[in-house]
């Protein structure tokens, strides 16, 4: 199994019962998971946003991330795969070690 290809149903419901934060969204485009991160302060939800993208680049996987007062969403999909991969996965867990660095 490549990383790029789709997660199965029950891997999915296995990750988000693991992970209860993390919610899997439908869209036109596919599948996707989404996370609220809440911070005690704006900078250190800035902080959060410029550790996620330095470990995006790192590992060539990019979230979708807003980031508000307070708060920052992550959107995650596998765009070529158009939906949610194994990528997604690990790159959720990676976003949650640096959140716990960041609060």
């Amino acid at each position: 199994m490549s990383k790029d290809d789709l997660v199965s149903p029950d891997a999915l419901e296995a990750f988000i019962e693991l992970h209860p934060e993390w919610v899997a969204q439908g869209d036109a485009h596919g599948l996707t998971l989404r996370r609220r991160y809440v911070f005690s302060a704006y900078p250190r939800g800035m902080g959060f946003v410029m550790a996620a993208a330095e470990h995006a680049e790192r590992v060539d996987h990019h979230p979708d991330l807003t980031l508000g007062y307070r708060w920052v969403v992550a959107v995650l999909t596998t765009h070529v795969s158009k939906g949610i991969t194994q990528r997604d996965l690990d790159l959720a867990q990676a976003l949650d070690l640096l959140y716990h660095e960041h609060l």
